[in-house]
């Protein structure tokens, strides 16, 4: 069920959680749980009403339990692990996307309108590649989606393959590939003519093993054949040539020190390997064998737990049996949705709200000129002494000596002792250390440390 407007699947809601459908797997699991609930029915009337009395051990169902249990365990954690390293990897990308941003944006030095417009169209490739990043994992392949076509508009289209989808014979170039497919199965069945006609042994190898290394090449050339797909486009590795060429250019022209130049590759490299983690969750699947066992062992039990059942508990054994199915069913089938985090179903990682906000966040950070600390720091609103009146621009006006001796008089504030004695007024030694700053105030504050008198101990006489 897809996310309505990209927004997750945690709303408020005037259901409770317990009554709610949205967000669970019940509509996909609904038929399994009634054609369970048939079969349990079936069993009843056939043990009820006919000389077939199903009066079996309930041993099957404690071993089959425990061992289903521990395969939907295995195969839940095993699902939620590459939901959570998605996520992961997004925020490492996120986190990479905002260092980038920023010391572009900040870092890069500018002295004509054209530095102004590279730097900002780089960070318009950086939400670009956040965007493009999104599809490529829901496998949409292609510039002309609405969040990211203006940002796009200006870069050619190179159509790199993709290692998320098989390849294919591309038909787009001058050299079609099919036809140097068919000239290499060409070659190569003449070429097993000729050996065929020149005996029986090359290099020590007899005609049977070679004709038997022909036909593992042929297999393993139909395998190969077998994954070619017409190849997509992996966009976010094109923006990286892009956003690469202009990192190349800022250390060319001088615009950035080495260390900034430095963060820079190190956070393009982090957007890449990022990627290349997304890739890895998306292209390595749960074993398709023990998916298929999982399946079987649920399923076993499930039909078998009737035959249990229905001595002991008669009718009551169809609603306790859809309330088996419901629950080891509704696990596997969270297992199964979860496996791969990056569609847009409700449980799945909420990647349009992830991209949205780094597209506002960079839009409201490059909104304004980059920040330069004589705007912001000596500012009539910056107080940045504490125990001083005096604003930062008052402050710039005094000397460095002056500066000084207010900021160790923040260090040494007025310490008044106070002693609570028995039968006597609070008598206070007060040691005032009030320093003046330039404008004639005092503001050192005093600290009152009430040193409470120890009560007396009474001794016991002495024996």
């Amino acid at each position: 069920m897809p996310r309505k407007y990209g927004t997750t699947v945690y709303v408020r809601s005037k259901w409770p959680l317990m009554l709610r459908i949205k967000g669970t797997v019940i509509l996909s699991i609904w038929w399994q749980v009634i054609a369970i609930g048939i079969f349990s029915t079936a069993v009843f009337f056939i043990h009820k009403y006919t000389d077939w009395k199903m009066n079996y051990s309930l041993s099957l169902v404690s071993v089959m339990g425990m061992v289903v249990s521990l395969l939907l365990v295995f195969r839940t954690n095993t699902a939620y692990d590459r939901y959570w390293e998605g996520r992961r990897l997004w925020s490492q990308m996120t986190l990479s996307i905002r260092n980038l941003t920023r010391v572009i944006w900040v870092c890069v030095s500018e002295t004509e309108t054209r530095d102004v417009l590279e730097k900002k169209s780089c960070i318009n490739l950086l939400v670009a590649f956040a965007f493009a990043t999104k599809h490529y994992l829901r496998e949409e392949y292609g510039y002309e989606y609405e969040d990211m076509v203006d940002l796009l508009t200006h870069i050619p289209k190179y159509s790199l393959p993709t290692s998320t989808q098989p390849m294919d014979w591309r038909t787009d170039i001058p050299t079609p590939l099919g036809t140097l497919q068919q000239q290499g199965g060409q070659t190569s069945h003449l070429s097993e003519k000729s050996q065929q006609r020149q005996g029986v042994k090359i290099s020590g190898v007899s005609t049977v093993g070679q004709a038997e290394t022909r036909h593992r090449r042929q297999q393993s050339k139909r395998r190969a054949l077998a994954f070619d797909f017409l190849t997509p486009t992996n966009i976010p590795v094109e923006l990286s040539y892009y956003i690469g060429s202009y990192i190349k250019s800022c250390s060319t022209k001088q615009k950035v020190d080495p260390g900034t130049l430095t963060v820079m590759n190190n956070s393009l490299v982090s957007m890449i390997d990022c990627l290349t983690g997304f890739e890895r969750i998306l292209r390595t699947p749960i074993p398709l064998a023990y998916s298929i066992h999982l399946h079987h062992a649920t399923w076993i039990y499930l039909l078998a737990l009737p035959f249990q059942l229905v001595q002991n508990q008669g009718e009551l054994m169809i609603p306790s049996v859809m309330l088996a199915a419901f629950t080891l069913l509704g696990i596997l089938g969270i297992g199964y949705e979860i496996e791969n985090p990056f569609n847009d179903d409700y449980n799945d990682l909420p990647l349009d709200d992830f991209c949205k906000v780094i597209q506002a966040e960079v839009d409201s950070m490059v909104m304004n000129r980059a920040p330069v600390p004589s705007d912001w720091v000596f500012s009539e609103n910056n107080y940045p002494l504490a125990n001083s009146r005096l604003s930062a621009k008052e402050l710039s006006e005094l000397s460095l000596e002056e500066v000084h001796r207010i900021l160790e008089a923040e260090g040494r504030p007025t310490v008044h002792y106070s002693r609570n004695e028995e039968g006597n007024i609070h008598e206070e030694a007060i040691q005032n250390l009030n320093v003046q700053d330039g404008s004639g105030n005092t503001n050192v504050p005093s600290i009152v440390l009430e040193v409470p008198t120890a009560a007396p101990v009474n001794n016991p006489p002495p024996k």
